[in-house]
């Protein structure tokens, strides 16, 4: 049996959301599925940590992976990015429009207005109402480009060559899944 079952409960979100973004349609889709993969990804070290308090030599195994992500660029990046979004609602990601063509006739007719900005082209539902929203139009040709503003550059002592928000979440999702794998193996026969 794991000894940590909640941890790899938190892995298995990371994991989902880090699908969701990869699946993702707009802007809209892609945002919701970074910033839960940001939550559930600290959510991790703060479950590993309630799941070993009780076992005999974790508080100095844990101690010194702690370090090492105090250390690593990516992870702290990953623990600033989540604060920033969860406790300010800043996002670290930007995004950027690039329109070939866009017709409003390739809209369907409604009264709702359009509105363009960098990601992404929407309507107005609602507007002027409590319930007021933006739905992506995904008739046109253009594309939305998405990026991390001041993105890591290295992870683990080695530099971190593509820094797309994808990939960004990929690496700390495979450091996590490394420090809960070293967890289960250090303490499952204790």
């Amino acid at each position: 049996m794991r000894k940590f079952p909640m941890s790899a409960s938190k892995l298995e979100d990371c994991r989902t959301n880090l699908k969701a973004m990869k699946a993702a349609r707009n802007s809209l889709e892609f945002r919701a599925g970074f910033t839960s993969f940001l939550s559930s990804a600290r959510a991790i070290t703060y479950v590993l940590q309630k799941e070993g308090a009780h076992i005999i030599g974790f508080g100095d195994w844990y101690a010194s992976k702690q370090n090492d992500m105090k250390n690593d660029p990516l992870l702290k990046f990953i623990h600033k990015a989540r604060t920033e979004d969860f406790h300010e609602g800043k996002p670290n990601l930007r995004f950027g429009t690039h329109i070939d063509h866009f017709s409003t006739n390739d809209v369907k007719p409604t009264a709702a207005p359009i509105e363009i900005g960098v990601d992404g082209i929407f309507q107005i539902a609602d507007k002027g109402t409590p319930k007021e929203r933006r739905i992506p139009i995904e008739s046109g040709k253009y594309r939305i480009a998405i990026s991390i503003e001041n993105p890591p550059t290295e992870h683990l002592g080695k530099m971190i060559n593509d820094t797309s928000p994808v990939n960004i979440c990929e690496l700390s999702l495979q450091y996590f899944e490394s420090i809960i794998y070293e967890a289960n193996k250090a303490f499952n026969s204790k």
